[in-house]
Parts: structure tokens; sequence; C-alpha cells
């Protein structure tokens, strides 16, 4: 089935309305497809999408081993899982964690680049753990922390590097500097 007749039957459109948010099937080598989306389901929930929109058609889609599937995330997901694992109280024991592993790894020297701290480096990799297993990612877990989303977006320009300094800096995340600084883990 080539990138003109997956078009032609509709199969993006179709996950777009099923998921709830826009799905988009590009040619991915030869005879391969991609199904990449920003945020929404998790990869297995769209799988699960993919596989009920298989059924209604009869077996006609790709076949599973001839899909990739791409989920990328925003800005503001990203701030939401960060607001809401800080209001939980996890950040801080994960990012000292992290940041521990970091400078006891024997590349944690090459993983400065960027100009990224341990610390910094550690918050990015947890929260997008917390994004790769959350469906709609984007959304606040709680009204509340809507204020704190919202800050971390605008303080950080809306980039992932940036929000990383802004928490490990400052927008309550005191606790995470204050552990390192005293000898927490990896000091």
């Amino acid at each position: 089935m080539g990138d003109r007749s997956i078009r032609g039957f509709g199969l993006g459109q179709e996950l777009t309305r099923i998921a709830g948010i826009e799905v988009a099937f590009v040619v991915d080598g030869i005879a391969a497809w991609g199904v990449e989306w920003v945020d929404g389901p998790t990869v297995d929930g769209m799988r699960a999408h993919v596989d009920a929109v298989r059924a209604g058609r009869g077996g006609f889609a790709p076949a599973d081993h001839r899909l990739a599937f791409r989920r990328r995330q925003s800005p503001r997901a990203w701030a939401a899982r960060a607001v809401a694992a800080e209001r939980e109280g996890r950040l801080a024991g994960a990012v000292v964690a992290g940041a521990a592993l970091r400078r006891g790894h024997p590349a944690g020297e090459a993983w400065g680049e960027g100009g990224l701290t341990a610390e910094e480096h550690a918050l990015i990799d947890y929260v997008r753990v917390l994004f790769e297993v959350t469906g709609d990612p984007d959304r606040a877990d709680r009204v509340e922390d809507e204020v704190g989303i919202s800050r971390l977006l605008l303080e950080g320009a809306g980039s992932v590097d940036a929000m990383a300094r802004v928490l490990v800096g400052g927008l309550g995340a005191e606790r995470v500097r204050l552990r390192v600084v005293r000898g927490g883990p990896g000091r």
C-alpha cells in the first residue's frame, strides 16, 4: 500500500477523529509508514486505535511491522508533567538520584554538553519518562496546576532546557539545590 493509498483511504483522518488529536501518516522508508502525533494517547494507546481502525476496515491498513509510532512532546506537556511531579513531591528525589547517577557514570562528563547541569539533565530525563506513560500529558492533573504550568512555560519561554533551569534554579525546587549542596547523593 503506497503513501497515496494511505491518504486516499483516510487513515490519518480516521485516527485523528478517534484519538481527538492531529495524527499524521508519513512515508517512513520503503513499504513502511510512520504514525506521528504530539502529546495525546501513549504509544500503546495509539496502537490500540490503529488496531480498531484496522478491525473496522477488515484488516485493510498497514501491518504492525510496517508502522513506526512517533509521539512527540510539546513544551506544555513537559511543564504539566514537571509541575504534577513537583506537587506530588516526587521531583526532588528523582533529580537528586538522576544527577548522582550521571556524576558516577563514566560518560558523566560528556553529559554536561549543552550547558546543562547534571540536575537539569536528570530532571529532563525524569519528566520524559513521566510523559511516556501518561495519556494526554499536556492536561493539568489538577486545576491548581495551571498556575505553575503557565508560569513555567512563561519563565522558560517554552524551551524544555530553559524550563529545567527554572525548576532546578528556583520554581519550588529549592529542595533539590539544598539537598545537593548539603551533600545529598552524588556529592
